[in-house]
């Protein structure tokens, strides 16, 4: 109630008042000297005035130091509460009722790439046009708000979304309205902790306990068919040595027996750890070999690869070469394969902190909501070919190399896949 008592606007008036009294002594004075007012009468009205001077300048005093106060104890809170949510471990953001940003923690400026002059009484919709990279994101947030505000009550969600290096930030969010007396908006208070890490570890446990049900079950089936596959190759090595056997049979024979030898080393490859040769190697050099490898193939169906490096660094990383030219070869090949009508393939290194990221972007026909979450899922696939072992390798192996791979659908045709992998550093 204070600043409504004690405005500055009250402050203005009492100043203009006290400089209307001094004028008026000013008069007095003037009149005096020409001899207009004499006596007491002159006397009791340059009292008046004195005293309504002195009284105004008081109550002007008085008045300042109360709001002086005031807006000391606004900013000693503001103090506190900045030192509070700076101290929080979690995204914290203040909203106005018309949904304009009015305090935020540093936790918030880094993940949205924000300084303070540029997010205050800005609304997400601005906020996006600043930093068009996290648009999407803030048009999510534009839409939940308004959820909370229509429901009156605390929300609590699960909100994610990618920041520029690459990974997948997951969020557990929880907004709290708050309204005035009238029902009018007031403002909201968002808290948002990430547990990209949690829900990282249980997806891997979730997809590690499959991995092993699968494993075990292509172990079996592959060491089935290992055997009789290996007697049937030799009979037919012995057909085509004989005269009246169709050599055009025979190659069919040949091919089909050897794609499923090929599809036996996958089911091996899943069912068991494999040994890694730990070696410090060039992600950039084994992806150029990659690019190389496929050029060929790649404008034999009408796509052109292009590759390059957005920042300029160390791209060493621990592992094994011929398993993680393994992955990108997949990965490239899918790519490939899904741009039925031609065009561009682009492949590009990102370095952040002690991480690097490879994405591989296609303009294919991309991949249904539902086909993204099985991606990865042993025997799953898009193909009307194929076996769905693919891409369970290559998670395997990207795994193994403590990294971990995402896959998105682009905003307008295809689809993104990031494989992110940790720098090596021999120290």
């Amino acid at each position: 109630m204070l600043l409504q008592s004690y405005t500055i606007s009250q402050i203005r008036a009492l100043i203009g008042l006290f400089l209307f009294l001094i004028i008026v002594e000013v008069i007095f004075l003037f009149a005096g000297s020409l001899g207009l007012l004499q006596g007491v009468f002159l006397t009791i009205a340059e009292l008046l005035n004195i005293g309504l001077l002195v009284a105004a300048a008081i109550i002007i005093y008085i008045r300042y130091r109360k709001i002086k106060k005031f807006i000391q104890e606004k900013e000693d809170e503001e103090l506190k509460m900045t030192a509070l949510i700076q101290s929080m471990p979690d995204f914290v953001c203040f909203k106005d009722g018309e949904g304009r940003w009015i305090k935020t923690n540093d936790f918030g400026l880094e993940l949205y790439g924000l300084t303070n002059d540029q997010y205050v009484n800005k609304t997400d919709i601005e906020l996006g046009l600043i930093n068009p990279f996290f648009k999407d994101a803030f048009d999510y947030c534009t839409i939940s708000d308004e959820e909370t505000w229509q429901k009156a009550i605390t929300v609590r969600a699960e909100e994610a979304f990618f920041i520029p290096s690459g990974e997948l930030k997951t969020f557990d969010v929880i907004k709290v309205p708050l309204f005035y007396e009238d029902g009018s908006r007031k403002a909201l208070i968002t808290i948002g902790r990430d547990i990209s890490q949690q829900k990282l570890a249980e997806e891997q446990l979730v997809k590690q306990e499959k991995l092993a049900v699968a494993g075990e079950l292509a172990a079996g089936i592959a060491h089935e068919i290992k055997n009789p596959l290996t007697s049937l190759k030799g009979f037919v090595q012995l057909m085509k040595e004989e005269t009246g056997v169709s050599q055009e049979k025979m190659d069919v024979m040949t091919s089909e027996m050897n794609r499923i030898q090929s599809i036996v080393e996958e089911l091996l490859v899943l069912s068991k750890p494999q040994t890694r040769l730990k070696e410090s190697l060039s992600l950039h050099s084994a992806i150029e070999y990659v690019v190389k490898l496929l050029k060929h193939q790649a404008l034999e169906n009408g796509v052109t690869l292009h590759f390059e490096e957005i920042n300029e660094g160390p791209d060493d990383v621990l592992g094994d070469r011929n398993q993680l030219i393994q992955v990108f070869i997949n990965l490239v090949k899918n790519g490939i394969e899904s741009m039925q009508d031609g065009g561009e393939l682009h492949l590009q290194t990102i370095r952040h902190k002690e991480w690097i990221c490879v994405c591989v972007k296609d303009r294919g026909h991309g991949i249904s909501d539902e086909g993204l979450t099985k991606l990865g899922q042993p025997f799953f696939t898009t193909k009307s070919k194929g076996v769905g072992l693919g891409i369970t390798i290559c998670q395997k192996i990207i795994h193994e190399h403590n990294g971990r791979i995402v896959f998105k659908n682009n905003e307008h045709a295809g689809t993104t896949v990031l494989v992110k992998l940790p720098l090596y550093n021999e120290n």
